[in-house]
């Protein structure tokens, strides 16, 4: 009773209500309420709390939490609703393993050999802004990793990983079809999103990352790609190995709101 009595007014004031139905329309108004606002500290912390891991736990994946993120995300928000995700290649065990050895392999004996089949980044230098962004992320990922500037070697070592997936269990390919122009690589992107949130809301965090699609020809090679599939990039997945993030942590700066929006009219 006390829970009700903080709820609705009348029942705390020892008044009647002139309509008991009254009392259950305000117990449901506010419980409603209270629904709301916890939803929307839940979804920001999923939002804010993101960061990109690369520390897993050698724990797999089971196959139906894959299908409920996926299942999840595939309300992304699409142009006309094409859903231009063409398709989601999940890999993990002995696939995964010979697909991180042979991408490991021709990281290091040969990169020259093989190349994206678009650019992620511009041909032509970045804009100042993006370009001192780009650096202080390096500045601040390898610091955490104590690998200096000059440090060649250590650099060597840190790029090796994402070519392993960072230890990542679960591993998603994802592919776009070729006539398919930026409009629905943006949607691709609302999707990726959607992955990343539900994902979180089940324990798992993961990162995204484009150097997959440089070596999209080993991928052909294990994977059933057809050849009209532009691979986009890829996703590691897994339970976090939170002593190992905590360690080489390296929080990266967001712009702040401000920075971000102009109001006309509002």
């Amino acid at each position: 009773m006390s829970l009700l009595k903080d709820i609705c007014p009348e029942l705390r004031s020892g008044t009647k209500a002139s309509d008991p139905s009254q009392v259950d329309q305000k117990i449901s108004r506010r419980t409603a309420s209270e629904k709301l606002s916890e939803a929307v500290d839940i979804t920001d912390s999923l939002m804010k709390d993101r960061f990109s891991c690369r520390y897993f736990l050698p724990k797999p994946v089971p196959k139906g939490l894959v299908e409920e993120i996926i299942d999840a995300a595939r309300y992304a928000p699409s142009g006309n609703n094409m859903q231009p995700w063409e398709k989601v290649y999940c890999i993990s065990g002995d696939v995964l393993k010979a697909v991180s050895t042979e991408m490991v392999q021709a990281h290091i004996k040969c990169p020259e050999t093989y190349k994206a089949q678009y650019d992620y980044y511009p041909t032509n230098p970045l804009p100042e802004e993006y370009a001192i962004r780009r650096h202080d992320f390096g500045k601040r990922y390898y610091g955490s990793l104590n690998v200096g500037y000059n440090d060649s070697a250590g650099r060597a070592a840190a790029s090796i990983r994402q070519y392993e997936f960072f230890g990542a269990p679960a591993v998603f390919v994802f592919t776009i079809n070729q006539a398919l122009t930026q409009g629905s690589w943006m949607d691709v992107g609302y999707f990726l999103q959607s992955m990343t949130i539900a994902a979180r809301a089940r324990g798992l965090e993961t990162t995204s990352h484009v150097s997959t699609a440089k070596f999209q020809l080993i991928l052909r090679k294990h994977l059933p790609i057809k050849d009209t599939e532009v691979v986009a990039l890829g996703m590691s997945m897994g339970y976090p190995d939170l002593e190992k993030v905590a360690q080489y942590y390296a929080r990266q700066p967001k712009r702040e709101v401000a920075d971000i929006i102009e109001f006309h009219g509002l």
